[in-house]
């Protein structure tokens, strides 16, 4: 089955990574079939940018590409698949909660700027 993943680009202080549509077997910074977006985080001011086609990456994910944990972050950031349940354990306790006031704020805001 295809695989949705980042291809890594950019100089070394200025990151960004390309989102792909590949082969399984294809090299990880090799060939793909084609480019679905990109992720560049913002050191400096802590702002990430993602740009996506998503009729494309909603092709592929009908299709049924498959995709790892950081892909999967940002698909969900971008709102094409649901938020992932956090890991379990400590760490998360009360996390989860925070998470969710964040991304209903996020929503309303979105609303109140599409009115």
């Amino acid at each position: 089955p295809p695989k949705i993943r980042q291809q890594v680009a950019g100089t070394r202080g200025r990151r960004f990574f390309k989102l792909v549509a590949c082969n399984q077997k294809d090299p990880q910074q090799g060939k793909h079939m084609e480019v679905l977006g990109s992720y560049a985080p913002k050191v400096n001011t802590g702002v990430k940018e993602i740009r996506l086609r998503f009729s494309r990456v909603k092709f592929w994910l009908g299709v049924g590409a498959e995709f790892n944990v950081g892909t999967r972050q940002l698909l969900a950031l971008s709102g094409l698949i649901p938020p992932p349940p956090p890991l379990f354990g400590r760490r998360t306790k009360g996390h989860y909660d925070m998470l969710q006031e964040v991304l209903a704020k996020r929503q309303e805001a979105h609303e109140a700027g599409v009115e």
